[in-house]
């Protein structure tokens, strides 16, 4: 499934028109019909609800008279309001025609008393379907669209978007003036990227996406430069695959987890059992001599080296640790390390000596000063895992920015500095040096806390070191951990949760 724009999914359409010769009536049709579908999986009792449907000129008005026509074969008492503002494009005036002929309530929005019975229907309505906007708005909405708005969101009927929110921009997430909330956006062909990214968040609800049709080939047209994909089950199976009976744990690979101090080893800890239960074979920790005894209670199934230095990683560790890269089929480090000249000189040993793949995260990546700009020298796969705060120490710009433009930021990062970048967050992004993105949409609240970022870390590691291709892994931790969250969620709740619960969870999700 691919996160497009409103120009590719305009190119997918008038691909699918004039090179397969699907007409866009065809695909209208699919599309209203696609969203009647919904509300009847929605809601059992559909034919008790009142439903008001409020449409714009366009082709997401033509979706909506659609619609309409479905839900009055179906028996839904159904009222249609209907912009006035301009002329109808061609296929939603062909379905205005259809609809004109069949005993549907229509009302013109072209004046004062109009809008005001806009205001007494949504009053009593228990659904309101917005199809006003869609895509095709590119400037801050106005006059009646947004006392549309404005009416809609000071009702409490049940709001469902098609498409996107109108006021949303469909691409950034950001508002045009005004936009309306939904409880449910039912996405057409492909989810716009703007439902995922800054306020879509928020305005467009619980998501649903609906195929109309549209042949999976248009889509992989190279033309079309779709780089950006949905994490969906697929990466999920890639965990949960079946072992062989004469494998061991040599089979699973050799994970290095490099990190903790005095007062942060609970993070390396976090780390190494989160990697244990994602399957890793083998696992050995390297930490400050101070901390060995608590990760070793705490994890005894890891083999916990000390390294010199006391309380904190020294300059003395170096020796130490490039023997222990020997062999890894992959590393983690910076968790708990602390952040400080040792750590970085660690991280740098690790990205010039070691020859497996490398997970930099925490404090490994607050030490980036020291090693960010030689990270294309790395003899293995680099996977950096920042949450947005230490995504703008790695670049130098404001949170703010980068958590506006997360998909075009991660993708300039990754492709300058050929690494893989997991940027976290709501909907965490994965984007690679090739330029291609990915975006989880299985998250959830529970993960907002501390340590949560280390269980992520282990994760990765571990199914690096059992061989997964970059792209494969990244994507597959942080579905993985979106899962979790949510099991987390219904399990204990978003408020108790705690990282070691992520942790628990792990086993129920691989097995069932």
């Amino acid at each position: 499934m691919y996160l497009v724009t409103a120009e590719q999914m305009r190119q997918v359409d008038r691909k699918t028109i004039e090179e397969l010769g699907i007409p866009e009536m065809v695909l209208m049709e699919n599309a209203g019909k696609a969203v009647v579908e919904f509300l009847q999986e929605q809601f059992t009792d559909l034919q008790s609800k009142n439903v008001t449907i409020v449409a714009g000129t366009g082709n997401n008005g033509g979706d909506g008279l659609v619609a309409a026509r479905y839900l009055h074969k179906l028996g839904v008492p159904v009222k249609v309001f209907l912009l006035g503002e301009k002329e109808l494009s061609p296929s939603a005036k062909q379905n205005y025609e259809i609809l004109s002929k069949l005993p549907v309530k229509f009302y013109w929005l072209d004046s004062e008393n109009s809008m005001h019975l806009l205001k007494v229907t949504v009053n009593y309505s228990d659904i309101l379907l917005d199809c006003v906007l869609g895509t095709g708005i590119s400037r801050d909405v106005s006059g009646r669209v947004e006392q549309i708005i404005d009416i809609a969101n000071r009702r409490s009927c049940i709001k469902v978007a098609v498409d996107v929110p109108s006021g949303l921009n469909s691409d950034t997430g950001e508002i045009w003036g005004r936009c309306l909330k939904a409880d449910y956006t039912v996405a057409l062909a492909q989810p716009k990227r703007g439902c995922f990214l800054n306020k879509g968040l928020k305005y467009c609800g619980q998501i649903v996406i609906k195929d109309i049709g549209i042949p999976e080939e248009i889509y992989q047209d190279a033309d079309l430069n779709l780089n950006c994909q949905i994490i969906d089950d697929s990466f999920l199976k890639l965990c949960k695959e079946p072992r062989g009976k004469a494998s061991h744990k040599g089979t699973y690979g050799h994970l290095l987890a490099v990190g903790g101090s005095m007062g942060m080893s609970g993070a390396i800890t976090l780390t190494a059992r989160s990697a244990l239960r994602a399957g890793v074979g083998i696992l050995t920790c390297a930490v400050p001599q101070a901390v060995q005894m608590h990760v070793a209670v705490n994890v005894p199934e890891a083999m916990v080296q000390p390294l010199p230095g006391g309380n904190q990683f020294h300059a003395d560790s170096l020796a130490v640790l490039r023997e222990l890269l020997r062999g890894k089929k992959a590393v983690v480090a910076g968790p708990g390390m602390g952040d400080n000249e040792a750590t970085g000189a660690m991280i740098n040993e690790i990205l010039q000596s070691g020859r497996c793949a490398a997970v930099i995260d925490a404090d490994g990546l607050n030490t980036a000063e020291y090693w960010l700009e030689h990270v294309q020298e790395a003899r293995g796969p680099v996977m950096l895992t920042p949450h947005p705060g230490e995504m703008a120490r790695l670049t130098g710009l404001e949170t703010g920015y980068i958590q506006s433009n997360r998909l075009s930021v991660a993708q300039e990062f990754a492709e300058k500095y050929k690494v893989w970048l997991v940027l976290k967050g709501a909907n965490t992004i994965v984007a690679t040096p090739n330029g291609k993105l990915y975006m989880n949409i299985t998250d959830s609240p529970a993960l907002a806390v501390a340590g949560s970022g280390d269980v992520l870390a282990g994760m990765l590691g571990a199914f690096l070191a059992q061989g997964m291709q970059p792209d494969e892994a990244c994507c597959s931790a942080v579905y993985l951990h979106g899962l979790a969250g949510q099991a987390v969620a219904q399990k204990i709740g978003e408020v108790s949760s705690k990282a070691g619960d992520i942790i628990d969870i792990i086993p129920t999700i691989l097995t069932r």
